[in-house]
């Protein structure tokens, strides 16, 4: 038989106080007695007491739970960001409620009634329809509503149309540049572009970068292939029918680089020699491919961290800024050399 749960009352007992002193104590009234709090909670620590959450909830109109919506879980990407905002909001005395989309929009939008309906107290939205450079008014219109009951930080990600609380994210831009300087430090001037998707922005807004930096690059050396191994695959062998060959590749995120890696090892290309390749996101694979990659940190402690701040003033009432950045630093590893000397 199961052991009955111990009540507020078996709590009053031990410790030879009232009931209402007891209630006072748990919702956390300062109005109690330091030597009557102590025997409360000496109480509770002998009982084993677990205080019931739902009541909590009903009382401070509070649940202590976080939504976190995201497109992929299996992504390295979003599993490294979602560990460290879980994180940081169990600092603060939160759980966090996945939502995990499968990149499909009809879940996201489930998704975001569905832990607004649940109570969580705010939301963390990533990837998905705040990534989409041109969403649908049906979309922005179901976030808008969300938006207006319970506070909304988008990720890594915006919704300008939206009255989010706040948008927080990595100086993606920022950490492409680096890489270009690095690479160009190194000696490469001839640089392609591999991976990405045209109805991601944060794929537009690398590629922007590299148009800057290299304003002579053919058209043959830009492949948005996708973001996964086999897009890395994929660019790697429609580079090698051009007629003309960089020096170096710049990938859109570490997994397209690894499919970059596969591919040059299948082909008998050495990297660095051949090819030197530079990763984006820093994620595990980074740290495992054959040679480790060179590679763009989002600085994820921060990241999460300044969400979470920023999530926790408005649930608090609190004005916050609209946008802000956190800086990304570059990640040294073997994948980068000197260009191959020809002739």
């Amino acid at each position: 038989m199961r052991k009955k749960a111990p009540t507020i009352y078996d709590i009053a007992r031990r410790a030879e106080v009232s009931v209402s002193t007891v209630s006072r104590v748990l919702n956390g009234q300062e109005s109690v007695h330091p030597d009557l709090r102590s025997r409360v909670e000496h109480a509770m620590h002998e009982l084993r007491f677990r205080p019931n959450r739902v009541a909590q909830t009903l009382y401070h109109r509070r649940s202590n739970t976080i939504g976190c919506v995201l497109p992929d879980i299996t992504n390295p990407y979003f599993a490294q960001l979602f560990l460290q905002l879980e994180v940081h909001a169990f600092e603060h005395g939160y759980s966090v409620v996945l939502g995990n989309t499968t990149s499909n929009p009809e879940l996201e939008r489930t998704y975001l009634h569905s832990l607004v309906e649940r109570q969580v107290d705010g939301l963390l939205f990533l990837g998905g329809l705040t990534n989409h450079p041109h969403p649908d008014q049906e979309s922005l219109q179901i976030v808008q509503e969300v938006a207006e009951r319970v506070p909304l930080v988008a990720v890594n990600g915006d919704l300008p149309e939206v009255d989010l609380l706040a948008s927080v994210s990595s100086d993606e831009a920022g950490g492409m540049r680096q890489v270009l300087r690095h690479l160009r430090e190194r000696g490469h001037t001839r640089i392609a572009f591999l991976g990405g998707q045209e109805d991601v922005t944060s794929s537009l807004a690398k590629l922007r970068v590299y148009r800057e930096f290299c304003p002579g690059a053919p058209d043959a050396w830009v492949h948005f292939t996708g973001l996964t191994i086999q897009a890395g695959v994929d660019a790697l062998e429609h580079l090698l029918q051009a007629p003309e060959r960089p020096t170096a590749l710049v990938c859109i995120n570490d997994l397209v680089a690894a499919g970059v890696l596969q591919a040059a090892r299948a082909a008998g290309i050495a990297v660095p020699g051949t090819f030197s390749v530079v990763g984006f996101d820093d994620v595990f694979p980074a740290q495992i491919v054959s040679p480790p990659l060179t590679s763009v940190n989002h600085n994820y402690s921060q990241l999460a961290g300044q969400a979470l701040r920023v999530l926790l003033a408005g649930i608090a009432g609190q004005q916050t800024e609209r946008v802000l950045q956190v800086p990304t630093f570059l990640v040294e590893r073997q994948s980068v050399g000197p260009p191959a000397v020809t002739g």
